[in-house]
């Protein structure tokens, strides 16, 4: 029987950034009808909280929008989450888009065993959370988009301009996986500011920060609110990072990331 992650809340339509985490936090994401839910009794779900439910579910698929390899035609988890007035948040017939990881075995090869990402790995399924999926994977292949979250500032530097209010910081930004992003504010006069990101070496070819995109993601959900006090001593600085940072925006994550 496929593993069960515990939820703390019943599930809710999930925002862009919240399909990305998802998306790219999954070995599977597909598409699929449910073909039957089955509640589980306590004897067979034990340590269920009270005011919880857990169930199997399981699905015809529709699409495959990502996988290490072949399915087959169906396949099924075990969910489990609030269910107000004992009643599931979801019934027969309804289409999912679900965001899992590959289990071995589950006695049956028709039917492919997963485990959700998260307690939030089943989402229901509209045709804009699709194509947004789908741009968001497009996105993770692309060269030098891979997937990444901005850790820290790990130093910066400032140029004021030959001519009167023309300046550039450049933000060296530290990533979970390594590869580091360059944040550069460019100012010049009469203009309102440039923000601006390179995701490789070259910061000549840094380009404007599309919202809804990975770059944006990694930017918006990591970037510390403020700079590390020794580089916030540099006036110019500390005003170009406040100033891309409120450009930038808000990460929109409304639900806890996975793992």
């Amino acid at each position: 029987m496929p593993a069960t992650v515990a939820a703390a809340i019943p599930p809710a339509p999930a925002g862009w950034t919240d399909l990305a985490d998802l998306a790219l936090a999954a070995d599977v994401v597909l598409i699929g009808t449910i073909r039957s839910v089955d509640r589980l009794g306590r004897r067979d779900a034990p340590g269920v909280p009270e005011g919880q439910l857990r169930a199997l579910v399981e699905v015809d698929l529709s699409a495959v929008l990502k996988a290490p390899g072949l399915l087959p035609a169906r396949a099924a988890w075990l969910w489990q989450g609030l269910a107000p007035r004992k009643r599931l948040p979801f019934a027969k017939s309804e289409p999912v888009i679900v965001f899992a990881h590959i289990l071995e075995g589950g006695g049956n090869p028709e039917v492919q065993a997963l485990s959700l990402v998260s307690p939030h790995g089943q989402q229901p399924w509209s045709a804009a959370a699709e194509a947004e999926v789908r741009a968001i994977l497009e996105q993770a292949l692309a060269p030098g988009n891979a997937a990444r979250m901005v850790t820290a500032v790990s130093d910066a530097a400032h140029n004021e301009g030959a001519i009167a209010g023309e300046s550039e910081s450049q933000f060296f930004l530290a990533t979970d996986t390594g590869r580091p992003i360059t944040l550069v504010v460019r100012r010049s006069s009469g203009q309102p500011p440039q923000i601006l990101a390179a995701t490789g070496d070259l910061v000549d070819r840094a380009a404007p920060i599309e919202q809804h995109t990975l770059i944006w993601r990694a930017l918006a959900c990591g970037m510390p609110a403020a700079l590390p006090p020794q580089l916030a001593a540099t006036d110019g600085l500390a005003r170009d990072y406040a100033t891309a940072r409120t450009a930038i925006g808000r990460c929109g994550r409304l639900l806890t990331p996975p793992g």
